[in-house]
């Protein structure tokens, strides 16, 4: 048995195959067959020696699939067999369902539908869940500390890496608060040779301007009055490392003038001193104000803001990544619930909705303190909606979001962390559509019976205490399909939420 499965794609449009090959190729790396001719079909499965088939039915059109479909059971007695078909064709829905059919999905494909039909698909078969390629896997694993995944944060960490390679040119770091400047610093540092030396680092807005020059130069016995003896600096403790100089734009004149000394002849000297010290460190420099501005103004020198920005770097605001806000999530609400010693909060579409809507403006750092506050304050397992502080609730406007874009965010979330996404049992309520939505013509009657149907499924489940023969009952419904809708739904466990 192979360690991936091996997937032949049967549709009838290369396009489609093409859109869909990475989603494929996240559940079974290297093993997707593509197929777009019903007669090659019988042919390709003998070739690929596939356990898994996924067939759009369309590739059928106008054969008998039913006879189709025997013919490939019989052949291929061992294949697991998804089969998709349009969503509102009852018909076939009710044949597929009779039948000894694996998994069916509907068209125009669904993406978490296909993820879970892999996801079981692997399961049935019982081999290691391979949910990421290799490449994947090792993009998933926080770059040094650092979170994200989407292409302006893959940029910044090719960045990083280059400028790691050359132990000497300084970085200067911008970035808006809370975007993690520190940990960019401190990723440089931890990927060059001088990772086995010190990384220092220096907040120059938090330090008084008096007690900055001897932080960081240190001082000589007798050098001021309580000057009882010789205090090495920040700069020489960071000999054969790092020195990392937050908001340096806030650093006095009279001290930008020794620490350009610094950059330039590789020596300092301690306050009282009289000889220079030879110093071997790499200088990252980091703020959030601009510097062009200050130098315009006479208040930061024009040759130390060149010698620190050899390599510029850039750390974009979560609100110009706003697809890693999930991944970012899952992570903040895994560590805070070991912390705490607490099962992991499940998020309702709402709330990730009005997540992915607010303009974060504290950035990574404000994401970081609302799932702290919320881990302390929140008593359920469930983060609700009003639960979220005032200043997200009022950027909140359901009728002016990009529902496009959200789901689009939504569906990678789900493929690509395991946070919970759904409708909770205290949200159990369908909303009628917004003014917006029936004045657009956007309302989408079939979804929305579809919502309500698997709420009225939760909600029995729920009242039965999990006993689907009850349920079925309460829903006068037959008990094979209550079970298919909770298997087709993916409802399995969710009435236990609360």
């Amino acid at each position: 048995m192979p360690s991936s499965p091996t997937i032949l794609f049967a549709d009838p449009d290369p396009t489609i195959q093409t859109a869909c090959l990475q989603l494929f190729n996240t559940y079974a790396p290297s093993c997707v067959h593509n197929c777009s001719a019903s007669a090659k079909l019988i042919t390709a499965l003998e070739s690929s020696q596939s356990n898994i088939l996924f067939l759009n039915l369309l590739l059928l059109a106008g054969q008998d699939y039913i006879k189709i479909l025997d013919t490939i059971a019989e052949k291929f007695p061992d294949i697991l067999l998804i089969v998709a078909f349009p969503h509102n064709d009852q018909i076939v829905e009710q044949q597929i369902i009779s039948r000894d059919i694996f998994f069916y999905v509907n068209t125009p494909y669904d993406t978490s539908e296909i993820k879970l039909a892999l996801k079981r698909a692997v399961t049935k078969l019982n081999l290691p869940p391979t949910n990421q390629s290799p490449e994947q896997q090792q993009e998933a694993v926080p770059f040094y500390g650092i979170i994200g995944e989407t292409p302006v944060m893959q940029k910044l960490f090719n960045l990083i890496t280059k400028v790691s390679e050359d132990d000497f040119a300084t970085v200067l770091i911008r970035g808006e608060s809370g975007t993690g400047k520190e940990l960019v610093a401190r990723a440089i540092h931890l990927h060059s040779n001088r990772k086995k030396n010190n990384f220092v680092p220096v907040n120059c807005a938090a330090i008084p301007d008096d007690l900055l020059e001897s932080e960081l130069f240190g001082y000589t016995k007798g050098a001021f009055t309580g000057a009882v003896q010789n205090k090495m600096g920040r700069i020489q403790y960071a000999d054969g490392g790092t020195l990392f100089l937050d908001e340096i734009g806030d650093m006095k004149p009279s001290l930008q003038a020794k620490l350009l000394r610094v950059l330039q002849e590789r020596e300092f000297e301690p306050v009282g001193g009289l000889k220079a010290t030879p110093v071997d460190i790499r200088v990252v420099a980091a703020t959030h104000c601009n510097l062009e501005q200050l130098v315009s103004d006479g208040k930061f020198r024009e040759d130390l803001y060149y010698r620190l920005s050899v390599i510029p770097l850039l750390i974009p605001r979560l609100e110009e990544r706003k697809a890693d806000i999930p991944i970012l999530l899952n992570t903040f609400l895994d560590a805070h619930a070991t912390k705490r010693g607490r099962e992991k909060f499940t998020v309702p579409l709402s709330v990730m909705t009005a997540l992915l809507s607010y303009k974060w403006k504290g950035n990574v750092r404000e994401l970081e303190n609302l799932v702290q506050q919320l881990s302390v304050l929140c008593s359920g397992r469930t983060i609700r909606l009003d639960d979220l502080p005032e200043r997200i609730l009022e950027e909140f406007n359901p009728d002016s979001i990009d529902k496009d874009s959200i789901a689009s965010i939504l569906q990678q979330a789900s493929l690509r962390t395991d946070i919970v996404i759904s409708a909770s049992t205290e949200e159990q309520t369908t909303l009628l559509p917004s003014k917006g939505e029936w004045d657009g013509g956007q309302v989408n009657f079939k979804d929305l019976i579809n919502d309500y149907e698997s709420q009225l499924i939760i909600k029995a489940m729920k009242l039965t205490d999990g006993n689907k023969k009850e349920a079925a009952q309460l829903l006068n419904l037959k008990r094979t399909t209550l079970l298919e809708k909770i298997k087709k739904k993916d409802l399995q466990g969710l009435w236990e939420d609360n």
